[in-house]
């Protein structure tokens, strides 16, 4: 076998058991360059830890120390627990040879273990009939009994038929020790210093004696060919810590031994720690981890490369978070991503007193920006880098929560009014648009061709009671400015019609940008801003967690995205939207929303999803003295409902 470039490697055992408990916490060992490889073998119970419960993987290794972990180890004779020794099938004749080492004495702690080396052949002694049990235990002297251990367990090998050893030292190890030290080179458990010396007479500490029996039991007992893995990792390199049969077992040691990160099957992360989670294809989540939906259920969807955050993990199924909302995804579409190993992350960061959103590809190991999404929150430090998985909830790099603050023009309900004219709209459109003299589908444009759609955005707010301002900001993110070839071949501003694959054929066309954006409103109105609507989640652009984005686009960010055209005309055109209307959200499902603030009076419309914004109109106070909010609508065939002010909350706003 070839030789593995190893260091000798060493424990300490004791008669006190080293509790379960104890080795999940924090200890001596937590940290150590080979913790894994010792706590593998305490696992095994091969070794045991001190009775102030630490390891001192550090020190030096006694001969009888040594040999109760030897016998343990390779199960030789018996199983030595505490001070007993359970014989394991080997006759007692050599037993009496104990009686003739003067230093070893029945009731000693090592009496039994030194009784069990005996019995399996793994110690003689010394000629003056001692065996010296307190004495550190030389590299020569552990290889012989390595040796021999192999040998009881049937491992036989010649030394004639190994390499002879090409130590510098070899002189000074004792001709009776040579073949032993030649033939656990020959396999590779041992092989010396990077000096090419093996410095027989040196002592070992426990830690490399851990790594020699590790490697000697692997010839005795070769890992079987199983399926799971658990693993340490570095940015570097992933290093198998130990096999499993079962996904359960493999978990189970590994959140138990603080070396270990992850669980891989055939070199795919199952479970880690701790990380984050990004799709390497179109994506569902399911609200259970059967990865199943009754038949009504929407399951929200998401495009390849969307960091979602991770929870926890089965063999099979991968539990998330977006956007606040738990759900479960296939592990055969994800890649789990821990903490070692991320070369990016998305985040935000502070530009001037805007917000700005960079987001990270962990397939090209990119960043792209998604531009001035809103306000900066007033927490916020020029240069710092700050994380949100909802847009809202901000995280520093340690962790830490640093603020929750909602963009204002991402949770507005879309059915208020914008206090821009028409002429404004289109000011804005002639002053930002980004392509003038440039060459796009085939057309170098010398003008803004959405200028004049002002007064068409301004009619489909006042007849369908949606936003202008959002009207035209979700027809620049869709059209590209009014650039793109269907907006320009079919007046088709808002891409119905464009199913993946198919894109241009399968656009339908209009007479008019007038007509296509009559038909967004009326789609709009009926499936999104209706709370009995297909695909209602609130009346807000939103995420993935709550508004339109849950159900009209795949992206994650499409909410963020056209709440950041809001924004930016907002500003362009003097701030005359930002945080104009109090904001609050429900906190419970399903709630009823009234004519008038009394329960006794039917209500107009029940909201079946929990944390829906509200533009909040007016406090008013019922006759029981009971505090209701006044609201704008949801149902657009009022303009004003009341409900219970025991249900709403203030939305906190970047300010």
């Amino acid at each position: 076998m070839k030789k593995v470039v190893v260091v000798f490697l060493t424990l300490f055992l004791l008669v006190t058991a080293f509790t379960q408990e104890t080795a999940k916490a924090a200890d001596d060992l937590t940290g150590h360059a080979y913790e894994a490889e010792i706590r593998e073998l305490m696992d095994l119970g091969v070794i045991q830890g001190y009775k102030d419960g630490t390891i001192r993987p550090n020190t030096e290794v006694t001969r009888a120390e040594f040999a109760k972990m030897i016998v343990n180890s390779f199960e030789l004779g018996a199983t030595v627990k505490g001070a007993s020794v359970e014989n394991a099938g080997f006759t007692n004749a050599a037993t009496t040879a104990i009686a003739g080492f003067k230093d070893v004495q029945s009731g000693e702690w090592y009496y039994e273990v030194i009784t069990a080396a005996v019995d399996a052949g793994i110690i003689k002694g010394y000629p003056d009939n001692t065996f010296k049990p307190n004495e550190l235990i030389n590299r020569e002297q552990m290889s012989t009994m390595v040796s021999r251990a192999l040998t009881a367990k049937g491992i036989v090998i010649k030394a004639s038929e190994t390499n002879s050893l090409d130590f510098t030292d070899v002189s000074e190890i004792r001709k009776d020790h040579q073949e032993d030290v030649q033939i656990l080179s020959h396999l590779g458990i041992i092989t010396g210093n990077k000096d090419q010396t093996f410095k027989p007479k040196d002592s070992s500490t426990r830690w490399m004696v851990a790594i020699v029996m590790l490697r000697a039991r692997a010839e005795v007992f070769p890992p079987q060919n199983l399926e799971f893995q658990v693993s340490a990792i570095t940015a570097d390199q992933t290093k198998v810590l130990k096999h499993f049969d079962s996904f359960a077992k493999a978990k189970e040691y590994a959140q138990k031994h603080t070396a270990a990160q992850v669980v891989e099957r055939s070199n795919q992360i199952l479970w880690m720690k701790q990380g984050i989670v990004t799709n390497n294809a179109f994506t569902e989540i399911y609200p259970t981890e059967s990865l199943k939906a009754s038949n009504g259920t929407f399951r929200p969807y998401l495009p390849s490369n969307t960091e979602m955050k991770y929870i926890d993990a089965t063999a099979t199924t991968v539990k998330v978070e977006l956007a606040g909302k738990v759900g479960y995804v296939s592990s055969k579409v994800v890649r789990l991503i821990p903490e070692q190993l991320q070369k990016g992350r998305s985040y935000y960061e502070v530009s001037g007193s805007s917000l700005v959103h960079k987001i990270f590809n962990h397939a090209t190991r990119s960043y792209a920006s998604t531009g001035i999404v809103g306000k900066a929150p007033k927490e916020f430090v020029a240069g710092m880098k700050y994380y949100s998985w909802d847009g809202a909830t901000f995280t520093n790099e340690s962790g830490a929560e640093i603020t929750e603050s909602y963009q204002y023009f991402n949770m507005l309900p879309l059915q208020s009014e914008t206090n821009y004219t028409a002429q404004e709209l289109d000011q804005y459109l002639a002053d930002k648009f980004p392509y003038y003299n440039q060459t796009l589908y085939g057309k170098k444009w010398k003008t803004s061709p959405l200028v004049g759609a002002g007064k068409f955005f301004k009619e489909m707010e006042k007849t369908h009671k949606i936003n202008a301002l959002y009207l035209m900001s979700h027809a620049i993110h869709e059209s590209q400015w009014g650039t793109s070839k269907i907006a320009q071949d079919k007046y088709n501003l808002f891409g119905y019609g464009a199913v993946d694959g198919n894109a241009y054929n399968g656009a339908y066309s209009y007479y008019s940008f007038r007509e296509s954006i009559k038909d967004a409103a009326d789609r709009i109105n009926k499936g999104y801003h209706s709370p009995t609507g297909s695909y209602y989640n609130g009346s807000v652009l939103g995420n993935k967690g709550i508004g339109m984005n849950v159900r009209y686009a795949s992206d994650a960010y499409w909410g963020e995205k056209i709440a950041g055209h809001m924004y930016r005309t907002d500003l362009h055109l003097g701030s005359k939207d930002l945080n104009q209307n109090k904001l609050g959200y429900t906190t419970t499902t399903p709630l009823n929303f009234r004519q008038d603030p009394s329960t006794n009076v039917a209500q107009i419309y029940t909201l079946k999803t929990e944390k829906v914004p509200v533009v909040i109109m007016n406090e008013v106070k019922a006759s029981n003295n009971a505090m209701w909010y006044e609201v704008a609508s949801e149902n657009k065939a009022y303009t004003k409902a009341y409900v219970h002010g025991a249900y709403i909350k203030m939305l906190p706003l970047a300010q």
